[in-house]
């Protein structure tokens, strides 16, 4: 039993490929500006807040669990991993709309 495999073979197939993962990253980005722009549409909210997790980051978008004055929990994202930095057990101020967290200031 033989395999072979020619390069002509490869060639013709490379372009497919090359096209799925640009089609791929399109939709990617355009869900990425659809979520983010969907917050922007909400009311901007202001609470005080304890960070209690701070469970997953994917790429560039990190999620919290935050915990009001009130006992309700909230669990916000944050678009702006490399510049907000929030570590778990910060006690302060977030301002967020939807599950965006536009701003966070530690008391």
């Amino acid at each position: 039993m033989d395999i072979q495999i020619n390069s002509s073979d490869f060639l013709e197939v490379l372009p497919i490929i090359f096209g799925v993962l640009i089609a791929i990253m399109i939709v990617a980005v355009v869900f990425y500006y659809f979520v983010k722009k969907q917050d922007d549409s909400k009311q901007l909210v202001t609470r005080k807040v304890k960070v209690l997790e701070k469970p997953i980051q994917q790429g560039n978008i990190e999620w919290y669990v935050m915990q009001c004055e009130n006992g309700e929990r909230l669990k916000l994202r944050s678009f702006q991993a490399n510049s907000l930095i929030i570590a778990v057990g910060d006690v302060g101020v977030v301002s967020y709309k939807g599950q965006t967290i536009q701003s966070f200031q530690r008391k």
